[in-house]
């Protein structure tokens, strides 16, 4: 009787198994082969630089750049130029620097626009309204608006106006950060009143900006965000796609390539622009939640693809970063691996 029972339960687990088995999702429809896609125009290439504090060369990190560390490019003159130059060499056509009102973020773009020579990189500044202090009680209006206006009005007169400073066609690039706002601070900003007086100002100043928001985050659907902010904008950039979920992981290049999808056909609908967000390696020691992307060609060049896959009518991809050591991401020359992945993203980016 005994042996009857457990027979019948080795049944019924079988049973089971074979039934969870025909239940599993199909693999096929979440990792899959990403297409080599060849360009037939260049992409427009950029770059967000890091300033390094002390804190951060601090960091235990992955790599170490050709540089040396630490270095500063605000106090060593030789930095940029070597920066600059290598830049070039990568096809990268902009550096982003971010830019919150401080003295150091003013020295980094005086740095940039002193030392920079003969090489083609340009500037775009990537304006953070964190230090306006906008709160849901203070909103971004009224005199922290004017602020804003009169911040912007400088920096057109140091810098965007200028020579160095990048463009699409005769439109000055410029990055807003953050568009995602923090849950206690939803109404702090009413990006489309922003933008439409932004955008008035500029005009009074005879220029018409390509401005790109940034959402310092990834892997969270266009639905999740004010469709206002994201329309209010000319494009769109997911800064962040590390992971430390194991499918997205273990899937990585078909994880970002549905969820990029998803994110160009909800912004096409309303005529603003997609900007994939790369990076050659993701790596940060410090932290203790990361998974690691291995920086190997075929990892670098799956990714070159998924972007080109997901490119708007302005072949527009950012690489974050040139320099930040501290995450593994950099695309600057290391001890490691010298200059090959500035050449595969030139190979990869650029028409020959």
């Amino acid at each position: 009787m005994k042996k009857i029972i457990i027979y019948l339960f080795l049944i019924t687990i079988a049973a089971s198994c074979k039934k969870a088995e025909s239940e599993l999702p199909d693999a096929s429809k979440y990792k899959y082969a990403i297409p080599e896609v060849k360009l037939t125009s260049n992409a427009s290439v950029g770059a967000y630089y890091f300033n390094y504090a002390s804190s951060d060369w601090a960091k235990v990190h992955s790599d170490v750049s050709l540089l040396g560390k630490p270095y500063n490019a605000v106090t060593d003159a030789t930095i940029f130029p070597k920066q600059l130059t290598w830049a070039d060499e990568a096809g990268v056509d902009y550096l982003i620097f971010k830019w919150n009102a401080s003295s150091t973020d003013n020295s980094l773009l005086n740095a940039f626009a002193t030392h920079r020579t003969t090489q083609n990189v340009k500037m775009v500044i990537g304006f953070n309204t964190a230090h306006l202090s906008a709160t849901n009680a203070s909103p971004l209006t009224g005199t922290k608006l004017q602020t804003m206006i009169n911040e912007f009005k400088s920096l057109v007169t140091q810098h965007i106006a200028k020579p160095y400073y990048y463009k699409l066609g005769d439109r000055p690039v410029i990055l807003i950060t953050p568009l995602n706002l923090s849950s206690s601070a939803l109404t702090s900003i009413n990006h489309k009143a922003v933008m439409e007086t932004l955008r008035k100002e500029f005009a009074l100043l005879g220029l018409n900006p390509f401005f790109i928001g940034e959402l310092s985050t990834g892997w969270t659907a266009p639905v999740n965000f004010d469709a206002t902010a994201l329309t209010s904008m000319d494009a769109i950039v997911l800064s962040n796609w590390n992971t430390a979920d194991f499918d997205r992981w273990w899937a990585f290049s078909s994880f970002v390539d549905l969820s990029w999808k998803n994110w160009k056909s909800f912004l096409d609908k309303s005529d603003v622009e997609f900007v994939p967000c790369i990076f050659p390696e993701y790596n940060e020691p410090s932290s203790a939640t990361q998974r690691v992307f291995e920086r190997t060609e075929g990892n670098y060049v799956e990714y070159t693809n998924v972007a080109k896959l997901n490119m708007g009518k302005n072949n527009m991809v950012i690489i974050n970063s040139w320099n930040d050591f501290a995450k593994g991401t950099a695309l600057e020359p290391s001890t490691a691996v010298n200059k090959k992945f500035m050449e595969i993203t030139k190979r990869e980016f650029k028409v020959k």
